[in-house]
């Protein structure tokens, strides 16, 4: 039976894992709004840049984010500051890779008469395209964010920070009432996020 009484050991290093994600999440998506625009096929970007940027993208989305997490704390050293980067990395790959194909798909009438009116290329961009594509974008975002808090869990096993460094201790240990514990409040939180996504993409779409 789970051990009630080290729920407030928990508290703080579950706290530290939702920064974490949070966090990552949040610079993720906003570095991928930058380099998204340079990867799709219908915006004007040098084509060896955007070739480069594109297997980038694809070379880092092949790592899950456990194996970033590695990478990281490898460069960076053990802590939460590692699997930060190595949530934001995971996130800019894959929010990269799905916003330019949003803006691939997106109508181009609006963004090619404002280019005809005088306007800058980032200008046109920001004014037409992302707003169409905002939902998605937003949604996608959201996704990611409840993936990310399951994914930042477990990114202590290669320390990284966070809850997941306190469960491998407790399962090493064998303290199974304590890893009780921590599994139940990492499924009270996860389904919290879940239904808080949920609302916020019902949100987003109306």
């Amino acid at each position: 039976p789970p051990d009630w009484s080290y729920l407030s050991a928990i508290v703080a290093p579950l706290l530290a894992t939702l920064r974490m994600s949070v966090t990552g999440t949040a610079l993720g998506v906003a570095l991928a709004l930058g380099f998204a625009p340079l990867c799709a096929h219908n915006l004007p970007c040098p084509a060896p840049v955007r070739a480069v940027l594109r297997f980038l993208v694809q070379v880092l989305r092949s790592f899950p984010a456990l194996i970033l997490a590695l990478l990281a704390t490898f460069l960076f050293g053990l802590g939460t500051f590692s699997g930060t980067v190595a949530i934001t990395v995971f996130t800019l790959a894959v929010m990269t890779r799905l916003t330019y194909e949003d803006i691939e798909s997106a109508p181009q009438g609006p963004y090619l008469a404002l280019r005809a009116m005088g306007a800058a290329s980032a200008q046109a961009f920001f004014r037409s395209t992302l707003p169409e594509i905002l939902p998605a974008y937003l949604t996608n975002a959201l996704y990611l964010l409840e993936g990310n808090v399951r994914h930042s869990a477990i990114l202590g096993y290669v320390g990284a920070g966070g809850i997941g460094l306190l469960l491998n201790e407790k399962v090493s240990w064998r303290e199974y009432d304590k890893v009780g514990t921590i599994l139940l409040l990492l499924f009270a939180v996860v389904y919290l996020m879940e239904h808080l996504s949920t609302w916020l993409t019902r949100l987003v779409q109306q």
